[in-house]
């Protein structure tokens, strides 16, 4: 006959296998203090578990999980693998999820269903953007799939010191709603992020969408921005500048492929060469449907030099 000892000690290994067994822990307080909670099955809303609002770290035990700051997997989503992931603020998550399923469930095209997931530890893949507070992708992280205006807001301000870019180009800028210096990097795993580390204040795609091709970008004429396109006569890609700089269009994907440029606002330089060098031209607002000799498709570096016109004369390129 067991003993009663014999017998909790059998209840307590049960009770840590079933805990064991979960595919998702979530728990209070960062690492992993505080109350916790477990699931296997999707739950489309934590406040039907007295949960909600509250998880401050977790644990993936198998599947890669999303959660989302809503409801029924609305708001804001990521996708997590498998791994222990000991503060969820870096990523803007800390008590702030309210619902959380394994990758699979809902119809296809459900909010977040299709997200990339954040990586697990040592892991590679994630969201467009994942910033990290150390060199060579270490320290605490922060995952960005969408424009952030102002860091500040997130607790990560002036902490970024490399990355990571998943998909598309991104413009990273040293102050806050994309002011100041401003770089534009495409996919790549950056060890530093130039002069911009532990300056980092906003960031968003770059190139945003136009209307159509050879049309203006929207509300065109209210900002200070140049547009480049890919052929003459604003026909093609196109690649939207709206930071002051641009160091080297190497790292957009759109280097020595201009063909003709837009001028919204401001008097801009645009050179041959990255960090401004090569053959070098002044544009001020205006269309400029061919570029002139030197520059066709040649493009690699540009920057605003100033809101008015910085000569005694409009620049003339025939001399």
């Amino acid at each position: 006959m067991k003993t009663a000892l014999q017998l909790a000690a059998l209840v307590l290994m049960l009770a840590a296998r079933a805990v064991m067994a979960q595919d998702v822990i979530f728990y209070e307080y960062p690492d992993f203090g505080g109350g916790s909670f477990s699931a296997n099955d999707p739950i489309p809303d934590l406040a039907n578990t007295g949960y909600n609002d509250r998880a401050g770290s977790l644990v993936i035990r198998s599947r890669m999980w999303q959660v989302c700051t809503d409801a029924n997997y609305q708001g804001r989503c990521v996708t997590l693998q498998p791994g222990e992931y000991r503060d969820l603020a870096p990523m803007g998550f800390s008590g702030n999820i309210s619902s959380a399923r394994p990758m699979g469930y809902g119809p296809a095209g459900a909010p977040g269903a299709g997200a990339t997931p954040v990586p697990g530890p040592g892991g590679r893949g994630g969201p467009a953007v994942i910033l990290f507070d150390d060199f060579q992708q270490a320290g605490r992280q922060f995952a960005v799939d969408g424009p952030v205006e102002n860091l500040d807001r997130s607790g990560f301000n002036d902490r970024a010191r490399s990355m990571i870019i998943n998909a598309g180009r991104w413009e990273l800028c040293r102050d806050a709603y994309f002011r100041g210096t401003c770089e534009v990097y495409g996919p790549g795993r950056y060890n530093a992020i130039g002069d911009l580390s532990g300056e980092l204040s906003s960031l968003r795609p770059a190139g945003g969408p136009l209307a159509q091709p050879g049309g203006y970008p929207q509300n065109w004429g209210r900002e200070v921005r140049a547009v480049l396109y890919s052929n003459p006569d604003f026909q093609g890609q196109q690649f939207v500048i709206s930071g002051d700089i641009v160091r080297n269009l190497a790292n957009s994907g759109f280097n020595d492929r201009a063909q003709s440029i837009r001028v919204e606002q401001g008097f801009w330089i645009f050179c041959s060469d990255a960090d401004f060098g090569g053959t070098c031209r002044t544009f001020g607002p205006g269309d400029y449907a061919s570029l002139p000799w030197g520059l066709d498709n040649a493009v690699s570096s540009g920057r605003r030099i100033s809101s008015e016109n910085p000569y005694s004369g409009a620049p003339n390129w025939r001399r």
